[in-house]
């Protein structure tokens, strides 16, 4: 069971990253952020993280292929695909180790994923 999850929030829009971040850490997380997904890939490398909360739409990598490339090396790390686009198209992933959370996203229901986290 994790006490205090240490996640990673990537999102190219400073404000929702911001945002996601001091929301996580209210719900007492310790939280690392990355505005595009090289950096998170970077971060990724050298850190263990209990859960990314990963944004889909962004510019030279989407975080549909950070998804991949993380998939590649771990299979354990919960991630949250964080978007505006229909919940279905990633339904088909096939991961129980991945879930969406539709922006624009409340406290409730980053809350919500938290205590999905904490009950594994």
């Amino acid at each position: 069971m994790i006490e205090r999850p240490h996640v990673l929030v990537v999102d190219d829009d400073d404000a929702v990253r911001l945002v996601a971040a001091e929301m996580l850490r209210s719900l007492d997380c310790d939280v690392e952020s990355a505005a595009d997904g090289e950096a998170a890939l970077a971060l990724f490398e050298n850190h263990h993280f209990d859960a990314i909360f990963l944004d889909v739409g962004m510019p030279i990598m989407n975080g549909v292929e950070v998804y991949e490339r993380i998939r590649l090396s771990n299979a354990s790390t919960q991630i949250f695909f964080m978007t505006g686009y229909a919940e279905e198209e990633f339904r088909d992933l096939d991961d129980p180790r991945t879930d969406v959370l539709s922006k624009p996203f409340s406290m409730l229901d980053l809350t919500t994923k938290v205590e999905m986290l904490l009950a594994d």
